[in-house]
């Protein structure tokens, strides 16, 4: 489907490429070759590269739509990470339900632009970080590799990131009472340029090897990192579909 394409174009020509040669200018010896992608629009689309080969499953059907909703376990996720979630939830927490916004006016309301609730569009972006985070946190655990998110509601990133952020960065605990993180690596957020330099430094040392005048490069830290397309969901599923088409050609 198209967000299957559109991972696949990030993996070619998008996020993949451009955060592992950010890597190498910035000195770090890290580099990355799987990635999530999702789209955030009328639904909540994803796709799976791994080591650099598009994930098509035994039965064309990767996906996390039908993940469990955080808060309620039995309704799928996509309830709450797409256009009609913020729009639910800037009605509940409005009071006007049967308002006709759409997600580009709720980010309206939110920046002051137009009348309307502020915090109730604040706080439905919020939800849909939360909501959003929980599932990703899953699938990452899986892959451990780069997220990639494209499509127009990224547009309100800002109000939705920091809960997105703080839900795989949350903690969980052991029926002993023992606390750990939910993530068995750090998240950085490689949109703010502090956190991508924090990504990029790791935990780096020089080490040498016992017996030998040999040095090798050590770096404990476990992480990955979470971005916003930089060349546009249309263009990344373009790619992907035209780079998809001639690898079965290539195939035959």
């Amino acid at each position: 489907n198209d967000a299957d394409l559109y991972v696949f174009g990030e993996a070619i020509a998008g996020a993949l490429p451009d955060v592992n040669e950010r890597l190498k200018k910035a000195g770090s010896k890290k580099q990355y070759k799987n990635l999530l992608g999702y789209t955030w629009g009328t639904g909540f689309g994803f796709g799976m590269v791994i080591d650099g080969r598009l994930n098509q499953g035994d039965n064309s059907c990767v996906e996390t739509f039908c993940l469990p909703h955080k808060d309620y376990h039995d309704v799928i996720v996509e309830e709450g990470v797409a256009a009609r979630a913020l729009r639910r939830v800037y009605g509940e927490v409005s009071g006007d339900t049967e308002h006709e916004l759409e997600p580009y006016d709720i980010c309206r309301i939110a920046e002051g632009q137009i009348p309307g609730n502020k915090e109730a569009a604040i706080k439905a972006f919020e939800k849909f970080g939360e909501i959003a985070g929980d599932a990703m946190a899953t699938a990452v655990t899986l892959t451990d590799g780069l997220i990639v998110i494209g499509g127009g509601i990224t547009g309100a990133r800002k109000y939705i990131m920091p809960s997105l952020l703080k839900e795989m960065r949350s903690k969980m605990r052991t029926l002993g009472g023992d606390t750990l993180n939910r993530l068995q690596f750090n998240v950085y957020d490689l949109d703010d340029e502090v956190q991508f330099q924090q990504f990029a430094r790791g935990e780096s040392r020089e080490l040498k090897v016992y017996g030998t005048d040999k040095v090798v490069n050590y770096d404990p830290e476990k992480r990955i990192g979470i971005m916003t397309s930089a060349i546009g969901g249309s263009n990344a599923i373009s790619i992907g579909a035209y780079s998809f088409a001639l690898s079965k050609i290539d195939g035959k």
